[in-house]
C-alpha cells in the first residue's frame, strides 16, 4: 500500500476520501429507491458497485491511518484531530476531514434504513409464502423449469 509521502498527498487523498464516501451515499440512494420501488433487478449491480467502492474507501482509509502512524499521531479521529492542530494553514485538509465525517455519519444512517427495509420485505415475503402454503396445505416444491413438485412423504414405514 502506498502511504502518502508528503503533506500535499495526504491532503488529496483526504479529499479523495471524502469525495469516494459522497459518491458511496449516492450509491446508498439509489439502493433505497430500488428497494423502495421493488426493481430488484437493479440491486446486484449496485451492491457490485458499493463492494468496490467500499474497498477503495477502506484502502484510502487504512492510507490515512498509516499516515497518521507515521507521523507519530494515533491512527484515528482523535489522531486526526491532532494532526489538523499541528497543521493549521491546510484549512483545505480541515474541511475535507469534516466533510468526510458529515459523509460517514450520513451514509451509516442510509445503510441502517436501508437494512430495515430490506428486513421489512424479507418478513413479508415470509408471511406471503406461509399464507401461501396455508392455502394449499403444505410446502409447495418448484422444479428448475417452474413446475410443481409432489411433496415427498413424511410418514415413517416400520421394518417388520
Amino acid at each position: 500500500m502506498k502511504i502518502a509521502a508528503n503533506t500535499a498527498e495526504f491532503v488529496a487523498d483526504l479529499n479523495s476520501e471524502r469525495d469516494g464516501t459522497a459518491e458511496f451515499i449516492s450509491l446508498l440512494a439509489m439502493e433505497q429507491d430500488a428497494l423502495r420501488d421493488g426493481a430488484v433487478e437493479h440491486l446486484e449491480a449496485l451492491a457490485r458497485d458499493k463492494a468496490e467502492m467500499a474497498q477503495q474507501l477502506g484502502e484510502l482509509a487504512q492510507r490515512r491511518a498509516h499516515y497518521l502512524a507515521a507521523s507519530g499521531l494515533s491512527p484515528d479521529a482523535r489522531g486526526m484531530e491532532s494532526w489538523l492542530s499541528a497543521h493549521p494553514q491546510d484549512a483545505g485538509a480541515a474541511a475535507a476531514w469534516h466533510g468526510l465525517r458529515r459523509f460517514a455519519e450520513q451514509a451509516r444512517l442510509l445503510n441502517q434504513v436501508n437494512g430495515a427495509l430490506i428486513n421489512l420485505q424479507l418478513r413479508h415475503h415470509q408471511q406471503m409464502l406461509a399464507a401461501l402454503q396455508n392455502a394449499c396445505g403444505g410446502p409447495v416444491l418448484y422444479g428448475p423449469q417452474g413446475q410443481t413438485l409432489p411433496m415427498p412423504s413424511t410418514r415413517q414405514v416400520s421394518a417388520a
